[in-house]
């Protein structure tokens, strides 16, 4: 594989073919619980889904899950988020090539990256933030060639997709510093039409936002929230939260129900940072061990020496998303918003160990041709240790964490004509069961937690010959309903006469 720039070369293809034949393998065999559930089930219908709404993302699964003949939707949006993250791999290798001058470390930098715990988890099941993921690193590859070649039209590339990030997730703001700083050789020599034209093209895809005050509004004038007929507005899944007004709208796409903007308060108090710097820690072993960390350590004082502003921006952008992310109380699963972080740190580690390698054999001419090839090689062995326990994880994942079980065990110990109440995390794959596979007949279903529905229940026991909740094991049904069935992850009762 020859050096110099990436293009199109052999190189940049195997740093993407490889990761997507990985994800492709290990991909998740359909529906899954939880957000993961909802992307799988929204885009296909064109819902709206659960604040900011992630629009472009939607839009994009709707076109992918409905232009792909083989697989199931389910299947067909992980495949997608798993082509994502093997994207952000091709723009990793790109990066390092042009840092290091060496195809083998980029494609070994590339592989490193994407079998990390972290990044290969979250890269075959169907996340949002896959594909917001693959915007930022489109953005900020572009953002390192801008700047360098101080070239206007690059610029105007990296506002686009940055701005195609942001339509996917906000938490592509969290890259904008870093994207500034890539490319500000190019801002300074762009002239005001060049910055007009950036800036407009990084506002373009935001337009995109639109979708979803309108989609709502279509949705409630044509009778397309099923939720309507049972007397919930704005239900989940077709129209959360009926963002069509104005102001709901401005509540929605905000996030004001989460509270984002408090993460930036509580990163600023001494817990705060303690917190930022525990998440750093744990999530970065997790996904690298402590030898890429090392690695990385190194290229990032390479980057400080050699290119300042690089090293700049990669710190902008792995600081801000620990701070942010470790004082965010509203999320769960903390690691996927740190995919952009850990895409830079991979970036690091390949500059690192190509600087190592070539500063330990430097006076060894016999060893000096090879040190290309024993840098992949020192990148091959800092993963491979942790890969059996990652691929153990990934492949009990795809054997047990398939919702379908759910539905086929609600489909056989629920009446049809049913009505069914489910929390948020057996919502999803329900409705996806409902709306999107069609295998649980007449059956209707409500997403919110028991008391949500407090004075609706004798207008639905009068329509309803039963009506069921699927809830987590721990819930305590007594109160109000019977028990009927008990698995690993969730129960299932009856409300009581």
């Amino acid at each position: 594989m020859r050096r110099g720039t990436d293009g199109d070369s052999l190189s940049g293809w195997l740093a993407f073919a490889a990761p997507l034949a990985l994800y492709i393998a290990t991909l998740s065999p359909g529906v899954d619980f939880w957000d993961i559930g909802e992307m799988q089930t929204v885009p296909y219908l064109l819902g709206i889904a659960h604040p900011t709404g992630f629009p472009l993302a939607i839009l994009l699964g709707w076109a992918f899950t409905h232009a792909i003949p083989f697989g199931d939707p389910a299947w067909r949006m992980s495949l997608m988020c798993a082509i994502a993250v093997a994207i952000a791999a091709r723009a990793l290798h790109a990066i390092v090539v042009s840092l290091t001058n060496d195809v083998r470390v980029g494609v070994a930098s590339a592989l490193a990256f994407a079998v990390g715990a972290v990044v290969w988890t979250h890269a075959v099941r169907a996340e949002v933030h896959d594909l917001a993921l693959a915007a930022i690193a489109l953005a900020l590859a572009t953002a390192v060639r801008a700047g360098h070649r101080r070239d206007p039209r690059l610029l105007v590339r990296t506002a686009l997709a940055l701005g195609a990030a942001l339509a996917i997730h906000p938490i592509a703001v969290l890259a904008l510093p870093c994207a500034i700083v890539f490319a500000w050789p190019a801002i300074v020599a762009a002239r005001l039409r060049g910055c007009a034209l950036a800036i407009a093209s990084f506002l373009a895809p935001l337009g995109l936002y639109l979708y979803v005050p309108f989609r709502s509004a279509y949705l409630e004038s044509h009778g397309g929230d099923p939720g309507r007929d049972l007397g919930i507005v704005g239900s989940a899944i077709f129209d959360n939260g009926a963002p069509s007004t104005p102001t709901a709208f401005w509540r929605y796409i905000s996030g004001a129900d989460f509270s984002p903007l408090h993460a930036f308060a509580r990163a600023a108090s001494t817990d705060g940072v303690a917190r930022a710097l525990r998440f750093a820690h744990d999530v970065t072993y997790r996904n690298d061990g402590y030898v890429m960390l090392a690695f990385a350590s190194i290229g990032f004082g390479v980057l400080v020496v050699q290119r300042p502003r690089l090293a700049i921006g990669f710190a902008t952008l792995a600081l801000g998303s620990a701070a942010f992310v470790a004082n965010y109380a509203a999320e769960s699963d903390t690691a996927r918003y740190a995919l952009p972080a850990l895409w830079a740190i991979g970036i690091c580690a390949g500059v690192g160990v190509s600087w190592l390698v070539r500063a330990l054999v430097s006076d060894a001419h016999r060893v000096a041709p090879y040190a290309s090839a024993l840098a992949a090689v020192a990148l091959a062995l800092a993963v491979i240790p942790g890969i059996a326990g990652v691929a153990r994880d990934v492949g009990d994942s795809t054997r047990t964490e398939d919702a379908r079980e759910l539905g086929r065990e609600v489909a056989r110990r629920t009446a049809n004509g049913s009505l069914v109440i489910s929390t948020w995390n057996f919502a999803t794959p329900l409705a996806y069961e409902i709306y999107v596979a069609h295998s649980l007949g007449t059956r209707r279903l409500a997403c919110g937690w028991p008391h949500d529905f407090a004075g609706m229940y004798p207008g639905w026991q009068a329509r309803f010959p039963h009506i069921y909740f699927v809830l987590a094991r721990a819930y305590d049904v007594a109160p109000f309903a019977k028990a009927l069935y008990v698995s690993k992850k969730w129960q299932l009762s009856e409300l009581r006469s």
